[in-house]
């Protein structure tokens, strides 16, 4: 149906007036929605923005024009729409990153960086988990739980920083490789994990730190970081981990 025959029925219609009001609401809805359009096809690539310039619409001297045009008539330039994960909040900006970075991971970087521990620690950050992994040679002995002099150091420095920053829980995790170990303190990889990363546990409650802040969990060697085929491999997945995590609430 033509725009003049619905302008016919509205002028010939007992009740004119009422349908000038419902017409107008109706075009000024389909207006919008060809404005959002519009909107999308500037942020969207040239094929889509060619697709939307085919929607036609009436002027004001009642000529069919495309929906780009009619918006760049009224002077209309609406921004493209921002991603649903901006509107949300979503989407962490760079700077928020980085202000999540300023505080617990800097300060670990600078002692890394500054310490003995850059041979023996691998930092990870990801948003509010960071995730600390040590070289299992400078903690233990081989096939052994008791901690090591230069472990005691690197545990003493990490100790001290957890203490700063006590809206993070810690899980503690114990790995080695997969190198079959039956003793009679020790009857599979398993016990040695566990045992080591309990040991690593009640260091840092010696220490003073809270225990409700902290868990010990032995893997044996079932995630290793690499390919159990080389010594050099080997001593990379005997390691012992730190996992913080922002304390919900806090």
């Amino acid at each position: 149906m033509s725009s003049k025959s619905l302008i016919d029925i509205i002028k010939t219609d007992d009740g004119g007036s009422g349908w000038i009001v419902t017409f107008a609401d109706i075009m000024t809805l389909i207006l919008v929605f060809f404005i959002l359009l519009f909107a999308l096809a500037e942020s969207q690539d040239a094929a889509y923005k060619k697709l939307v310039a085919k929607v036609q619409v009436l002027d004001a001297d009642g000529n069919q024009i495309s929906v780009i045009d009619y918006a760049i008539q009224n002077d209309r330039n609406p921004e493209p729409l921002k991603p649903i994960e901006d509107l949300l909040g979503l989407r962490s900006s760079t700077q928020d990153i980085e202000n999540l970075k300023s505080a617990v991971v800097e300060e670990l970087e600078s002692m890394i960086d500054n310490t003995d521990l850059s041979d023996s620690v691998e930092l990870v950050f990801n948003a509010n988990k960071i995730t600390l992994q040590i070289d299992g040679r400078f903690l233990f002995q081989s096939g052994k739980a008791e901690l090591k002099d230069s472990g005691r150091v690197i545990f003493s420095n990490l100790g001290y920083l957890f203490k700063q920053y006590a809206d993070y829980d810690i899980a503690i995790r114990g790995h080695t490789d997969n190198r079959d170990i039956e003793t009679l303190q020790f009857p599979s990889n398993w016990e040695l994990s566990a045992i080591r990363a309990t040991t690593v546990l009640r260091f840092f409650i010696g220490l003073g730190l809270d225990p409700e802040r902290m868990t010990a969990t032995g893997y044996a060697d079932f995630i290793p970081l690499v390919d159990n085929d080389t010594a050099e491999n080997r001593a990379r997945n005997r390691r012992v981990e730190f996992v913080l995590e922002k304390i919900k609430g806090s």
